[in-house]
């Protein structure tokens, strides 16, 4: 008998895992799927790294589909992660298996002072950025979010929502969020954002440092719901 209440526990616990990563079905039968692939992220933080890790872990790898999550170093910028990326697929044994993966940096846009740069030298990488922080992405999960905040303010914001304070870096933390935060209104907010930058005139390849709030991740996290909830 406690076996078997022990795998219904399981079977409970991997349920609602996978419906906390699925689009409602009225949201599914509006969003157009695309292959996903196999695809490599390459992030600044462990922060990131945790979050693309949870769904990575979901998505069923097979010869069409594969993600991975790949963290250089924990202590960097926007541009370490572009040299980290680089001198990674520049590795013989790398290229070789991840050379038709397609490609991606996550990465924040405080630091280094000239982050459009760095943009514009990413060329053959799609980019899932945040301005000023990943945190922004986080935050959308629980509320709405139109104005420029400062970092201890996101940060104070965040920890509201949750079990105790929010720690930066923190794998607990991180999984926290995707399971009680509301994903689909966090794409809802990113997405209304970058609209409302388009209709100004604005993108991330001339004037992310004016685009703040902002993030696009929620294009890669809308397509791993979609490939979960199919």
């Amino acid at each position: 008998m406690g076996r078997f209440l022990f795998l219904i526990m399981i079977r409970s616990w991997v349920v609602n895992e996978m419906g906390r990563t699925q689009l409602s079905p009225q949201r599914l039968s509006q969003t157009k799927k695309t292959n996903i692939g196999r695809i490599i992220i390459f992030c600044e933080g462990k922060t990131e790294k945790y979050y693309f890790d949870y769904f990575a872990e979901i998505i069923k790898k097979n010869k069409y589909t594969d993600v991975e999550v790949v963290l250089e170093t924990a202590n960097g910028n926007a541009q370490t992660v572009l040299n980290c990326a680089n001198d990674f697929m520049v590795d013989a044994e790398h290229n070789q298996k991840f050379s038709t993966y397609g490609k991606y940096l996550a990465f924040d846009c405080d630091d280094p002072p000239d982050i459009q740069a760095v943009v514009q030298a990413a060329s053959g990488y799609e980019l899932l950025i945040s301005n000023h922080l990943f945190e922004i992405w986080l935050l959308m999960h629980f509320e709405d979010v139109e104005e420029k905040l400062s970092k201890s303010e996101i940060y104070r914001r965040l920890s509201a929502h949750l079990h105790g304070s929010y720690s930066k870096g923190h794998k607990g933390k991180t999984r926290e969020i995707v399971q009680t935060g509301d994903i689909e209104k966090a794409i809802d907010n990113a997405r209304a954002l970058e609209m409302q930058y388009a209709a100004e005139g604005k993108s991330i390849f001339a004037n992310i440092k004016d685009m703040n709030p902002f993030t696009n991740v929620y294009k890669l996290i809308e397509q791993f719901m979609v490939e979960i909830s199919g």
